[in-house]
């Protein structure tokens, strides 16, 4: 087959571009081409074929759009407006960009079906395209409907038009129809995963680790957080709680890897509790990530709101249990054989969590408990083989 993925946002910085980046790389192991297609500040440099529409971030030097590329909430690498503060003629600008690359691409590419990410403009474009289509729901496209209404015909006509929608989780399935006035009958769950063979326990130099990071060696356990520090993902309640759990006997560290719109904020927070041993790190690589998560004695993912929690998932792949927010994804994924959840902005409990999990030494304890349940339930390999099933339906080579 020959499989164009495309997408609104960077193949980095977020959870859907990893998991396009994923599925790109794992579909052309398995005899496919396949062509992707999302916005950047530059071309990126990746394994297969990639086009994208070129945004204007304040430095750039080649572009098409002459602004920063719009968001539903916000994404680490833009310091652009959210989409329902684009003027019209801004609007015109980021539409006809995409309609303009959009051309270009199947005209050079042929697919034979097209693969969208979250339900949002580029549907709408290629439902004009007599070419079969379906669309993952990544979860923030909800918000982004609900709030930003002057684009709500545009994204029913991209959902009418595809084959088959695809949710995360049965309550993103649930939501979809109650938003978009969908029927159970147009859309299919399919559970993400994570590569095992990537995200997988190593072993590594602790305090080499830790020093690479400008953080002094020590011997005391270590919380990790890494992700986007924005509202949605509930840091504060994390820095609120290692006030609490620096003050007992065990007493972790405790390091934030990310980027966001809150990041000065949380720091700010975290130097007026005045919390020792707590370290902000940047963005982290694929690679930088399996480190961490393995360096790490516990993943606290505090979110306020998440759609799946592709991040949990390849924490336990590493063999770390991990505390989460109880919504979204995070409610169906982690149980009390892997971790343990805490309800939003609940940074009291969260810190005793902390403290309990710490004291039971969990991760050596359930390391290979972990390992068996996520490589059973959450392997990528399982989640493109179901994709791939759907994309030969939609092609008429299987029947439903």
């Amino acid at each position: 087959m020959r499989i164009s993925q495309m997408m609104h946002f960077p193949l980095m910085g977020a959870g859907t571009g990893i998991y396009v980046d994923l599925l790109a790389k794992e579909l052309i192991k398995r005899g496919n081409e396949v062509n992707v297609f999302c916005s950047d500040h530059k071309i990126p440099d990746k394994p297969y074929p990639v086009d994208a529409v070129l945004f204007n971030k304040g430095n750039s030097s080649s572009f098409q759009v002459n602004f920063d590329f719009p968001v539903f909430a916000s994404h680490p690498l833009s310091k652009g407006k959210q989409f329902g503060d684009l003027s019209k003629a801004e609007r015109k600008e980021y539409t006809e960009a995409f309609r303009k690359k959009i051309a270009e691409n199947i005209k050079t590419f042929k697919p034979d079906l097209i693969h969208i990410h979250h339900g949002w403009i580029i549907s709408s474009i290629v439902s004009e395209y007599n070419i079969p289509y379906v669309i993952t729901l990544h979860g923030t496209e909800y918000y982004a409907f609900n709030e930003f209404q002057q684009y709500q015909e545009e994204v029913l006509k991209g959902l009418k038009g595809a084959k088959k929608i695809m949710a995360l989780t049965q309550k993103e399935k649930d939501q979809a129809i109650e938003t978009y006035g969908l029927t159970d009958d147009d859309i299919t769950i399919v559970n993400s995963g994570t590569d095992t063979e990537v995200f997988t326990p190593i072993s590594l130099n602790k305090n080499e680790l830790l020093k690479s990071y400008s953080i002094q060696p020590t011997d005391r356990p270590i919380v990790f957080f890494g992700g986007r520090m924005t509202p949605q993902k509930g840091l504060d309640t994390l820095i609120k709680a290692a006030k609490i759990y620096n003050e007992s006997e065990i007493n972790p560290i405790t390091i934030l890897a990310g980027d966001g719109s809150l990041k000065e904020s949380h720091v700010k927070l975290a130097k007026e509790l005045d919390i020792k041993d707590i370290h902000f790190i940047e963005n982290q690589t694929h690679s930088q990530m399996v480190h961490l998560f393995n360096l790490a004695n516990i993943a606290v993912l505090p979110s306020n709101f998440e759609p799946f929690g592709l991040v949990a998932v390849e924490s336990l792949a590493c063999g770390t249990p991990v505390i989460a927010g109880n919504t979204g994804g995070f409610k169906t994924i982690i149980n009390e054989n892997v971790g343990s959840k805490i309800e939003p902005g609940d940074y009291k409990t969260l810190a005793g969590k902390v403290i309990k999990l710490l004291n039971a030494d969990f991760k050596n304890q359930n390391k290979q408990k972990i390992l068996d349940y996520v490589r059973k339930n959450y392997s990528w390999k399982n989640t493109v083989t179901h994709i791939i099933k759907i994309y030969d339906m939609c092609l008429g080579f299987v029947n439903k």
